[in-house]
C-alpha cells in the first residue's frame, strides 16, 4: 500500500488517481484537479470536506450566474467559478484513491452534491431568461436540462458502483463528439451564451437533448 507521504505531485500531474475521461477533462481538468488533490492531502483535508468544499462554491456560483448583470467581465467570473467547481470535482475522487479514503457516504455525498447543482443550474436559467419567455417554455428548457443531465450522471454512476468504468474511444470523431458534451465544455457554452437569452434558450434545450443521448452511450462503453 502506497503511503501518503511516498505519493508525489507527479503521481497527480499524471493523472494515476483520475478516472477514464471525455478529452477535455483528461487532459486538462484532470491534471488540474491532481494539483487541488495533492494540495488537500497535504493539508489533511478529507475528500468529503473537498466534496463540500465544491459544493459550497457550486451554490454561490449557481446564485451568480442567476443574479449577476450580463456582460463581458460577468462571463469571465462565472467561467471561472463554474471550472473551479467542476476541478474540484474532480479533485475529490482522486483525493479519496490517493488518500485510500473511499467509502460509500463519500460517493452518497458526492452524487447528492452532483445532483443539486444538476438542478439548480436549470432553475438559475430559468430566473434568468423568465423575463424574455413564456412560463411554458421556460418549464420546458428546465425539465429537459435536469432530466437529461441527471439521466447521464445516475447512469455513469451505477456503471460505477458495479465496478464498470468508461472506456475511450479510438475514433477521432466520437473524441470531438465527446468532448462537445464534457461539463466543463458545456458550462463555458451555458456562461458564454447567457450573453444572448435566445441562444442560451436553444444551447440549453440542445444540450439537455445530448445529455440523454450521453446517457446511453455510457449504457453501451462502460466495461468491467
Amino acid at each position: 500500500m502506497t503511503k501518503k507521504s511516498n505519493i508525489t505531485l507527479s503521481s497527480f500531474l499524471n493523472r494515476e488517481f483520475a478516472v477514464a475521461s471525455f478529452p477535455p477533462t483528461w487532459f486538462i481538468f484532470q491534471p488540474i484537479a491532481g494539483i487541488c488533490a495533492f494540495l488537500g492531502l497535504k493539508l489533511g483535508l478529507s475528500p468529503n470536506g473537498m466534496t463540500l468544499l465544491g459544493g459550497i462554491l457550486g451554490l454561490y456560483s449557481m446564485v451568480q450566474f442567476a443574479t449577476i448583470p450580463i456582460g463581458f467581465s460577468s462571463s469571465v467570473t462565472l467561467t471561472f467559478l463554474l471550472l473551479m467547481v467542476y476541478t474540484m470535482d474532480c479533485a475529490d475522487g482522486q483525493l479519496a484513491r490517493a488518500s485510500k479514503n473511499t467509502s460509500l457516504l463519500g460517493q452518497w455525498i458526492d452524487l447528492s452534491i452532483d445532483l443539486l447543482l444538476i438542478v439548480l443550474l436549470p432553475i438559475s436559467i430559468a430566473f434568468l431568461i423568465t423575463p424574455h419567455f413564456s412560463i411554458l417554455k421556460v418549464s420546458q428548457l428546465t425539465f429537459i436540462l435536469i432530466f437529461g443531465r441527471s439521466f447521464s450522471l445516475l447512469t455513469s454512476s451505477m456503471k460505477r458502483a458495479a465496478g464498470e468504468e468508461h472506456k475511450p474511444s479510438s475514433s477521432i470523431l466520437k473524441k470531438c463528439i465527446q468532448s462537445i458534451v464534457d461539463t466543463p465544455v458545456f458550462y463555458f457554452c451555458i456562461v458564454w451564451t447567457r450573453l444572448n437569452p435566445e441562444i442560451l434558450y436553444n444551447v440549453s434545450i440542445l444540450y439537455g437533448i445530448l445529455f440523454f443521448i450521453e446517457s446511453i452511450y455510457f449504457a453501451r462503453t462502460f466495461r468491467s
